[in-house]
């Protein structure tokens, strides 16, 4: 099923997409994103679902996640600094969800990826 049937609908989940990037370490809530967003809850969801084929947090944690991944390449930054800046709730929080997504815990990474 189609939910995106409308332009006006489509430039709405951008906007809830671009809003969530730029407040990632404390996203709002669905109703709250809709409505800072000019949508119902109900397009939302399912036109995020249709464009990005994630549910809305699915989709933020991925992000997160690989915006993580990303800093510790560089390794110039503290893991627990990342994990807050991202908005994790905690740094042993990331770290499960790190470690359940690439594998491996992100004190051994990348070195451990790269080596492997």
């Amino acid at each position: 099923m189609t939910y995106i049937k409308k332009e006006y609908d489509r430039e709405r989940i951008l906007f809830a997409r671009d809003y969530l990037l730029k407040h990632m370490e404390n996203p709002p809530s669905l109703p709250e994103l809709a409505r800072l967003a000019g949508i119902n809850e109900f397009k939302l969801k399912n036109g995020f679902k249709e464009i990005f084929n994630q549910p809305v947090f699915a989709w933020l944690a991925d992000v997160r996640l690989e915006t993580a991944r990303t800093e510790l390449m560089k390794k110039n930054r503290p893991i627990t600094e990342i994990a807050f800046e991202l908005g994790f709730s905690s740094p042993q929080h990331f770290s499960t969800a790190f470690k359940k997504k690439y594998g491996v815990a992100p004190r051994v990474f990348p070195v451990k990826v790269l080596n492997h």
